[in-house]
């Protein structure tokens, strides 16, 4: 089977996106064009409620359409006027149900760890980056996002995992926080206790509250599978060739790629699926989250040089073919 070209049609068949500062700009509210999916992506070189929750978004169904199809979202959205302000941190969290440290049934990039009593709490063990002290009644501090300057403090009230996708493994952690600001701001960073500040923006999801995208890495380069990719060429300090280039001898046609599972996967599982599979991956596109999907996982596997070829799972790849992987942060779409 050849690959197809994908057209993009509605909102509603849209793909995900939205998690913290990665090198893409995760924190942007809205998701790039496919055609710019490559180029405004991480490359490989810088590389459901639970027992007692209650659930604070209804499930939907992972779609697996261009995250350009995402359309701005059409209601203008309110930047509170009060100094007292309200939001939640949003984090992705992948494995099972724990009940104690050591959390070792939670994968080792998860940004958080899902409580047995529907609670969540942030951890030291996140090889994409310590999220420990992300906790129920931390400190957070607000800064300015011009110059890092205190503007606000407050504190986590409470947290929750919630089921994203309908059954499908996808799980968030929101941590709710409350805070009071010196004078009224469109955007603020939220420090939370000794952690890297993250970008909050107007929640578009809910009007008068903001929300904010925990930070840890996706990188291709941390997945132990995905070999590294050489290194380009300076043209201004590659001599040409001196001798005659001969033709290699013809062979026949390596076989297409297939039995790869990366779309709805945590970030991780799935480009360590794609690696393993022999699809090499050279770039992690960071867009917003649609309704239905969790942060940090999978909504798009595009082909890097043309992201208008987009491929479901176990699809046949030709052999070789770099692909792209698009992965939701945690700030919403709409």
């Amino acid at each position: 089977m050849r690959r197809g070209r994908v057209i993009l049609v509605a909102a509603s068949a849209v793909l995900v996106a939205c998690s913290g500062d990665h090198a893409a700009n995760p924190d942007a509210a809205a998701p790039p064009s496919a055609s710019a999916a490559a180029t405004t992506a991480e490359t490989a070189s810088s590389q459901g409620s639970g027992p007692g929750t209650t659930t604070a978004s209804s499930a939907g169904s992972t779609a697996t359409s261009d995250p350009a199809s995402v359309p701005p979202s059409s209601t203008a959205t309110t930047v509170p006027s009060s100094l007292e302000v309200t939001g939640r941190a949003v984090a992705g969290a992948v494995g099972a149900v724990e009940t104690a440290e050591p959390f070792a049934a939670t994968d080792p990039f998860a940004e958080a760890v899902r409580l047995a009593d529907g609670t969540c709490v942030g951890w030291s063990g996140s090889r994409g980056g310590s999220t420990a002290g992300l906790a129920v009644g931390a400190p957070v501090t607000l800064l300015d996002v011009e110059d890092n300057t205190v503007i606000g403090s407050g504190s986590i009230t409470a947290s929750r995992w919630e089921d994203m996708a309908g059954g499908a493994g996808q799980w968030n952690c929101s941590f709710d926080f409350a805070a009071t600001l010196t004078a009224p701001h469109a955007e603020f960073r939220i420090k939370v206790g000794p952690l890297s500040p993250w970008l909050a923006g107007p929640d578009p999801g809910a009007p008068g509250t903001y929300t904010a995208s925990v930070s840890t890495d996706a990188s291709i380069g941390a997945i132990a599978e995905c070999p590294a990719l050489p290194a380009t060429p300076d043209p201004a300090t590659t001599a040409a060739p001196t001798t005659t280039l001969v033709p290699p001898p013809t062979t026949a046609a390596a076989a297409p790629v297939t039995g790869w599972n990366a779309v709805g996967q945590y970030w991780s599982s799935g480009v360590r699926s794609l690696c393993t599979a022999g699809l090499p991956v050279t770039a992690i596109a960071r867009p917003c989250r649609p309704s239905g999907v969790g942060s940090e996982y999978i909504v798009q596997v595009v082909d890097s040089e043309d992201p208008t070829e987009i491929y479901a799972n176990g699809a046949a790849v030709p052999a070789g073919t770099a692909v792209t992987v698009v992965v939701a942060t945690g700030r919403p779409c709409t």
